[in-house]
């Protein structure tokens, strides 16, 4: 390790001769160069002197094997080439081959947390998942090489990153089946500051045979008007599965957490779980989802989608772009906010359509404005300080989805594009890579 070290110096001071009086672009880059070339055999020296099951005497102790469990002694000393975030590796192990099962094995490949015939390290996984999550393969693997010096090719970047998001779809849809059956939480706790507040909307994307909607899943917590700790889900599918997903991750931020329990004392209790905003954007799959999964709740609709529902019939009474239009939509708003939906659904009453098409436009919003009356009380909503926007989940269709898979010419298989929606969310929430 010590050689190697000196080693560097001496590179280091050739660079500080050659480039002498240079510019700091030049100074750095040598200097980079000169360091990356280093990195890997010092990473190599670290792992010699840390692993015990390398040392010369150790290695001839006798192993269990992993698959049957017989002592087995080394059978011979092979090389690992493996690809660090240090760059590339190559370090001798003692194998062991049981003659029994004949399976073979090193115990320096599970000190290191190696996966069989794996060629990649954890943390240059998560560098190259990370990247590749985050913008196309080809750019991903362009970037990895100017900032790392690892070069690894555009297809590398996509099979990684598509393995881990197919590792994530088997684990979201386990802990949605588990968390229907138990009533209880799959994963670790994460609770969501203050109120918990559940968002859910939709988004198209172009795949190989057309556009499908993305379902997208927001949860976070609501404290002093703030959304806080924010963590999502996304996934084209059924509203039913999407649900169970939903619930999944609603569970993680504390959706079924017990905080009282009702009845009396010689009889069973029923727990009481804590209370949860449920924000949408009018979509019967929406408060389907929440009828079906949670319990104690308020249901929202975003104010925003409740006035593009007055522009439309404002639209149809009084055409495109007119001051009657705009008018007409703004004395309806403020009726909206400051005394909720009763003065709309009045006045849509006493609307006259002129038209066929109007009065069809009519018969549909009026039916919308009644079915969702209690879903815009914004007045009790406002003074018990409940968000009545649904922008929070508006705004990770943007940035969750529509910028890495939006982009010019991309089309998407329904499992490619699964696999990286998986990440994404997995990521944005904060979460660590297990893959």
């Amino acid at each position: 390790m010590i050689t190697q070290l000196e080693a560097l110096g001496t590179a280091l001071l050739a660079v500080a001769n050659k480039h002498r009086d240079d510019c700091l672009a030049t100074l750095e880059k040598a200097v980079l160069e000169a360091v990356r070339s280093a990195l890997p055999k010092l990473l190599e020296e670290v792992l010699k002197a840390s692993v015990t099951a390398l040392h010369p005497t150790l290695a001839h102790w006798q192993q269990a094997c992993p698959n049957c469990g017989k002592p087995v002694k080394a059978h011979s000393w092979r090389p690992r080439t493996v690809t660090t975030v240090c760059g590339p590796i190559t370090f001798e192990r003692p194998w062991f081959v049981c003659p029994d099962c004949h399976h073979g094995f090193s115990p320096v490949d599970g000190t290191l947390e190696l996966a069989a015939r794996g060629r990649l390290s954890a943390g240059c996984r998560e560098w190259i998942i990370g990247l590749g999550a985050t913008t196309s393969f080809a750019e991903a693997s362009g970037w990895l090489e100017k900032l790392t010096g690892l070069s690894l090719s555009p297809e590398t970047v996509r099979q990684q990153t598509e393995r881990c998001g197919e590792e994530l779809e088997v684990v979201q849809q386990a802990a949605g089946q588990q968390v229907k059956e138990t009533q209880e939480p799959a994963a670790p706790l994460d609770v969501a500051p203050g109120m918990l507040v559940i968002e859910a909307d939709g988004v198209m994307v172009r795949y190989l045979d057309g556009w499908h909607e993305v379902k997208l899943g927001y949860v976070a917590g609501h404290q002093e008007g703030e959304m806080l700790s924010p963590s999502y889900i996304a996934a084209r599918t059924s509203a039913e599965e999407f649900g169970s997903r939903l619930l999944a991750e609603a569970a993680r931020r504390g959706a079924l957490e017990v905080v009282a329990w009702e009845g009396s004392l010689t009889q069973r209790g029923l727990a009481v779980l804590r209370d949860m905003v449920m924000l949408g954007d009018g979509a019967p799959w929406i408060w389907n989802l929440a009828a079906e999964h949670f319990g104690r709740r308020v249901e929202i609709i975003d104010f925003y989608h409740a006035t593009e529902h007055l522009w439309t019939v404002a639209k149809a009474l009084y055409g495109e772009g007119t001051p009657e239009t705009k008018a007409w939509v703004g004395k309806r708003k403020g009726e909206l906010l400051e005394s909720g939906g009763e003065p709309v659904r009045q006045a849509l009453a006493e609307a006259k359509a002129k038209t066929a098409e109007a009065a069809e436009v009519l018969r549909i919003e009026r039916g919308y404005f009644r079915t969702n009356a209690a879903r815009m009380d914004y007045p009790s909503f406002r003074a018990a300080g409940l968000p009545i926007g649904s922008g929070a989940v508006e705004s990770s269709a943007r940035h969750l989805v529509q910028q890495r898979m939006k982009r010019s010419g991309a089309r998407w298989s329904k499992p490619g594009a699964q696999a990286l929606l998986n990440v994404r969310s997995h990521l944005l929430s904060g979460l660590p890579l297990a893959c």
